[in-house]
Order: structure tokens, then sequence, then C-alpha cells
């Protein structure tokens, strides 16, 4: 009973030792927390959009405050590199104070962004430009997505995103790419 006793209670201290390992300090910039502060921001608030869009050889332009920010902006969540599994994944430089740049190792291929830079604003310290290359091969399908998300200040006197960009291309084996150019200024 003594030693089924003391197993137990090392178990338990075992258990509370790995949770504490487990919520250490993000390796990298926390680019999701930011954009989706945004995307809470601009629902709520609803700032006049304008934006083109260009899908091949095809173009539109519309001028709304009537946006769904989480599906405009689901670029800049995927391009969160802040997990558990990627720690090891990315070089990290910094070229002054006010930037973080991470790109892929070549030894990690597999992995969607191949790289991200943050410039911060240099009075706020909030980003005031994320970008990325995000690109997905397979044996059926071929992407690469460069993304561009500019923040500054925002008549409501906050901080916030101000012009975004999404340009690349999409190409399945069977048929031709399909390049695409969006780009939205908030007002």
């Amino acid at each position: 009973m003594k030693y089924v006793l003391s197993l137990l209670l090392l178990v338990t201290f075992s258990a509370c030792d790995n949770t504490a390992r487990q919520q250490t300090a993000p390796v990298y910039y926390d680019v999701l927390g930011y954009v989706k502060g945004q995307i809470e921001a601009l629902s709520k608030t609803k700032p006049m959009v304008s934006k083109q869009a260009q899908m091949g050889a095809k173009t539109q332009q519309l001028t709304s405050r009537t946006v769904n920010w989480k599906r405009e902006l689901e670029l800049f969540t995927q391009a969160d590199i802040n997990k558990p599994a990627l720690r090891q994944s990315y070089t990290i430089a910094r070229p002054d104070s006010l930037t973080y740049r991470y790109t892929l190792k070549p030894s990690e291929k597999n992995l969607t962004v191949r790289s991200l830079t943050v410039q911060l604003d240099s009075a706020t310290r909030q980003p005031r430009q994320i970008e990325a290359v995000l690109v997905t091969k397979n044996f059926l399908y071929e992407s690469e997505r460069h993304i561009l998300l500019e923040s500054g200040p925002v008549k409501s006197g906050g901080w916030g995103v101000r012009h975004y960009r999404l340009r690349g291309f999409q190409h399945l084996s069977v048929s031709d790419a399909h390049p695409f150019d969006v780009e939205g200024t908030v007002n």
C-alpha cells in the first residue's frame, strides 16, 4: 500500500510538471493573435473597404461595409507558425529591432508557410507589416500564395488593418494554373 501511494504521488506531480512545460513562451511572433484581434475589431466597426480582385483574365471591383473578415483574412491565420510542432522548423533572423524574419529550414520542405516577416511600428510596437509566402504542393495540386497585411493608425483612434493583398496561383494537375490577385484598402 505504501508503494502504491508513493507511485500515485509521483504520477500526480509528474503530470503537473509536464503541463508547466507545455505552457512555455511562444518562439515566434504571435501573428495569429494579432490577426484574430483585427478580425474582431473590423467585424464590429464595419469600415468601408475598396476591394479589387483579379482571377485569371477577370477583374472585379467593389466597395462595401459588409465583409466577412474571418474569411477575408483567413490566409493570414494560416500563416501562424507559433505551434509546438513547429518550434524548430524555422530559422529566425532579426535584421533590426523592429523586424522578425522566419524562413523555413530546408529539411522541413513539406510545411505550408515558407517564410514570414513581421515589421513593427517604432512608436506603438504593433505590426506595421506582415508578409508571408505559403506553398502547398502534392501530385494533384499546387498553390503558391504571397500575402501582405499593412496596418497603421485608424480613424477610430487605434491601430488596425489599412491594406491587404493576396496574390499567387492555384494549379490542378489536370488543368492550367489559375493566377489570382486580391487587394483591399480599408477606408
